[in-house]
């Protein structure tokens, strides 16, 4: 009994404690304490891209202040479009809670069979496809360049498929790693090893094509990658061009609708020194046997060797001009092996130059 009576009133005082905190008032309910604030929409597009690119492959995201459900839709797809690593995400949901102001943001990757491990492989080989061209590149090489290395590494390697595969098929992913996608999918790899290394590089579709914009020395540029990765049933190694590598308003609009669109923003490209064969010195107003076999001897360790004509009829008056005894003779002159070459006429006014290095034709 002496026991009992020294442990019960040590007991008392956490009675009386306990007591005391059951009939303490309960917190309110606090709705946005799960959610964060954004006083606008670049407050928006910037926290819903945070949290898309924060290592996780689905999830919830709540946000309040400046928020509709429409628009917090649209938001989302301008940050999925905006940004070619986010190939693989897709906004299943938008909910709202109208009392509170509090939108709720649902995400996961575009094919829900896919796990996050399976996504995060993905994400994972197209940064290794990019660092590996990225390594590629010449250390000495210029902006324009690099950009051209990236142009010619992407076209080389891709087969532009006419068919939908999968929700893969016109991304970066498709593009980069298993080397054959659509329009968006050439536009995206561009723009991603682009920005990669530190270029301002971005997308822009119209009429179920998408191209690309770059700014180099404070100037931007077109860049179709696709439209210059003609399809062919054979996929030669020699099918593409570059008659849309760094194109100007004028040369670009006559193949491209480059009205605002949906796009936000629209480039003003107005200067034509970069365009490739401007800057090749590739650009001939007329058939020149003489200059053309310069040409040629330039890019002869090349497998190929392209002339742009300014006018049809210019480009008809190659076409003709190559088949000249005198044509012949000023290309051996030049050093060149006939037996080596052979040409092509392609859409844009523009002569293709084959060449083999096996030795036959």
């Amino acid at each position: 009994m002496k026991m009992i009576k020294k442990l019960f009133p040590a007991l008392m005082p956490a009675c009386l404690l306990w007591s005391c905190a059951s009939d303490a008032p309960e917190e309110p309910y606090d709705p946005h304490r799960r959610a964060e604030y954004v006083a606008d929409e670049e407050e928006m597009y910037q926290a819903i891209y945070d949290r898309l690119t924060d290592g996780s492959f689905n999830g919830e995201l709540r946000l309040y202040g400046y928020a509709t459900n429409d628009r917090a839709f649209e938001i989302s797809g301008m940050v999925i479009y905006d940004h070619p690593e986010l190939f693989w995400a897709d906004i299943s949901s938008v909910g709202s809670s109208p009392q509170h102001n509090v939108i709720s943001i649902n995400y996961g990757c575009r094919d829900y069979k896919m796990t996050e491990s399976e996504t995060e492989k993905m994400c994972e080989k197209v940064s290794e496809e990019a660092d590996r061209i990225i390594n590629s590149i010449p250390a000495d090489a210029s902006d324009w360049e690099k950009a051209l290395f990236v142009h010619d590494e992407i076209v080389r390697n891709t087969w532009y498929q006419s068919g939908d595969e999968d929700f893969l098929t016109d991304t970066v992913y498709s593009c980069l790693v298993r080397h054959r996608t659509q329009s968006m999918g050439y536009a995206q790899a561009f723009q991603y090893i682009m920005e990669r290394m530190g270029f301002e590089c971005g997308m822009f579709s119209n009429g179920g094509s998408t191209w690309n914009f770059i700014r180099l020395d404070g100037r931007y540029y077109w860049v179709d990658l696709a439209g210059d990765d003609p399809v062919y049933e054979d996929d030669i190694p020699y099918n593409y061009t570059h008659n849309f590598f760094m194109c100007d308003d004028e040369h670009f609009a006559d193949t491209h609708d480059l009205s605002m669109g949906k796009n936000r923003f629209v480039p003003k490209c107005s200067d034509l020194s970069r365009y490739y064969y401007v800057a090749d010195g590739s650009y001939m107003s007329g058939f020149d046997a003489d200059a053309m076999a310069g040409i040629i001897m330039k890019h002869y360790d090349e497998e190929q060797a392209e002339v742009k004509f300014e006018t049809e009829a210019a480009y008809k008056e190659a076409l003709k001009g190559l088949g000249k005894a005198e044509t012949s003779l000023a290309f051996v002159n030049a050093g060149i092996d006939l037996s080596r070459i052979s040409y092509c006429g392609t859409e844009g006014f523009i002569v293709k130059t084959i060449i083999n290095h096996d030795g036959e034709k």
